[in-house]
């Protein structure tokens, strides 16, 4: 009954529009598999997209993933169940645990590949627990092919498993069965991105960019504790709920090595070098998803420190199972009930902006402008202010992750909870679409880096050691320029100089200047840093002065 239960939160819980990143790219991939164009998302989880593309009385790419997704919470509830039931006998209710979490209340049947690798996973941990070499080889190879981020685990698992095997020839069984295996989804996305030489240098450039922003940019000003806690609890909930769940789980763990079972053992080392691994180098904003393949040991363990008292931890499986989904439920009724601030502001630009304007995207934003508007010519910010900033003709509009603050636009908002910025990416809470008339746009020449934003509608570019600009000859006088220093700056002020005139900006404040209207404007800040060698825990390595806020014509 609880495990039906734990089926029905999520069931209730159902998107009803598209809503993260990696949503839209999966369902442009279902359209056209086209991994080069991220279509889907590296590294191309080629079954996942196999499977959606099945059931073929889906009229659209995010009912069938969102199908595929509800089917695979279903089959992994009961697969996770009998596996833990098979690693210790008292542990079947871990399921509800793991599947009542926030991170899978939140994961569970959005369009995403996670919860298909989960439920693989599960008949996987099933098979290394039950010994049978096919299995093993045949369930950890899907998984792979599902979602191939999960080899991390996998791969141990699967190599703890083998080395269990009775003899040699059910080692080796199971090691020929798994390369077949993963040959046979392998080869199909080695031929989808062009051949052999194009798909490791796809790869390559894949693995760059992982080791220069998730391994470290985006780690920027955080301490390996607020990480690790991003890692660790979060996916588990607030403090009053992953605290306890935890310590229960380190119960377990001395329960397990007293004991010595040896079934624990394959689980546990996919879940402890998963752990370390995401620890080491993944992105925290992305935690609580990415710590899914590790959640199944923790729930494990909790269960296992029930051993002498089952009734007890069934008890407190499903007090936790209620205070998670309290917990989550404003999240998960804001996305069941209305359409996700991405696709209504989508819906707003289809409705209201003319088919001659350029869409200027959010880079956050690019997949959803891709996905949902496809009939307008859209544009990274600084590309079609590049090649539209001067045609005052052609009007121009930002799709923009967050608030707009004071630009004229729209905005489109999901609540702002505790359980949407813990448990998120914290992107599309909030959506805008902002008008940009001619007389507030631009173009880069040189040292001015791209916009950044934050929810509450805050944005600003900031300006390297020396900036120029190109403004649109619309007739002005004269240019009004916002600059700003943020509270963290590591400087007290800083004299910028702008033709013949200049301004001094101050820590934790703007400062405001007019000057003569000119084709080019150049900034001479007097002083500049670079963040990663003024904070030991920043990552940025870029030259920088002050913050360009805002720029008009007048």
């Amino acid at each position: 009954m609880a495990a039906l239960v734990t089926a029905a939160l999520h069931l209730s819980s159902i998107p009803r529009t598209i809503w993260e990143y990696d949503e839209c790219f999966f369902a442009l991939g279902v359209e056209r598999f086209q991994p080069l164009l991220h279509h889907p998302p590296p590294p191309g989880v080629p079954l996942y997209i196999a499977f959606a593309k099945l059931p073929a009385f889906f009229t659209d790419p995010f009912h069938a993933l969102v199908a595929t997704s509800v089917l695979a919470t279903l089959v992994g509830l009961i697969a996770w169940f009998l596996a833990f039931r098979e690693i210790h006998a008292d542990a079947g209710f871990a399921a509800i645990l793991l599947y009542a979490c926030p991170a899978l209340l939140i994961s569970g049947v959005l369009p995403q590949s996670d919860t298909g690798a989960l439920a693989l996973f599960g008949l996987a941990a099933l098979a290394c627990a039950r010994g049978n070499p096919y299995a093993i080889a045949i369930a950890c190879a899907a998984t792979v092919g599902w979602r191939p981020q999960f080899a991390i685990a996998v791969v141990p698992m699967f190599a703890v498993a083998v080395l269990q095997l009775r003899t040699w020839r059910d080692r080796i069984v199971a090691v020929v069965t798994f390369g077949v295996a993963c040959l046979a989804w392998l080869v199909p996305l080695v031929i989808a991105t062009g051949g052999p030489a194009s798909f490791w240098k796809w790869m390559s450039g894949q693995a760059s960019y992982y080791a220069a922003h998730d391994a470290n940019l985006s780690r920027s000003e955080q301490s390996f504790a607020q990480i690790a806690l991003r890692f660790v609890a979060h996916p588990w909930g607030p403090k009053w709920l992953s605290i306890p769940l935890l310590a229960l789980a380190a119960a377990g763990a001395v329960i397990v090595f007293l004991r010595r079972n040896a079934k624990v053992i394959p689980l546990a080392a996919g879940a402890i070098i998963y752990l370390t691994f995401a620890l080491a180098t993944m992105d925290p904003a992305d935690a609580v998803r990415y710590m899914i393949p590790a959640l199944p040991f923790v729930a494990l363990l909790v269960a296992i420190a029930f051993t002498r008292v089952p009734v007890v931890g069934v008890i407190v499986a499903v007090a936790y199972a209620l205070g998670s989904y309290w917990y989550a439920m404003p999240v998960l009724r804001a996305r069941a009930t209305s359409d996700s601030p991405p696709f209504v502001a989508a819906q707003w630009i289809r409705a209201n902006v003319p088919r001659n304007a350029i869409v200027l995207y959010d880079l956050p934003l690019r997949p959803h402008a891709d996905f949902l508007l496809r009939e307008w010519k859209r544009m990274r910010i600084d590309e079609g202010m590049a090649a539209y900033g001067g045609r005052a003709d052609v009007p121009m509009v930002l799709y923009a992750d967050g608030e707009r603050a004071e630009a004229e636009g729209v905005t489109f908002r999901w609540p702002d909870t505790d359980a949407y910025r813990k448990l998120t990416r914290q992107h599309y809470g909030a959506v805008s679409v902002v008008t940009l008339p001619p007389s507030q746009r631009f173009r880069v020449i040189e040292g001015v880096f791209a916009p950044e934003r934050t929810r509450d509608g805050e944005s600003w570019r900031w300006i390297g050691e020396r900036g120029t600009i190109e403004l649109p000859d619309l007739g002005a006088n004269r240019v009004r320029i916002v600059l700003r220093a943020p509270p963290e700056y590591p400087l007290e002020e800083n004299r910028v100089h702008i033709g013949a005139q200049s301004v001094i900006v101050r820590r934790s404040s703007s400062a405001e200047i007019v000057v003569p209207f000119g084709r080019r404007i150049t900034f001479r800040p007097e002083r500049s840093f670079v963040p990663a060698k003024v904070s030991a825990k920043n990552r940025d390595q870029r030259t920088l002065s002050v913050m360009l806020v805002k720029i008009e014509q007048m």
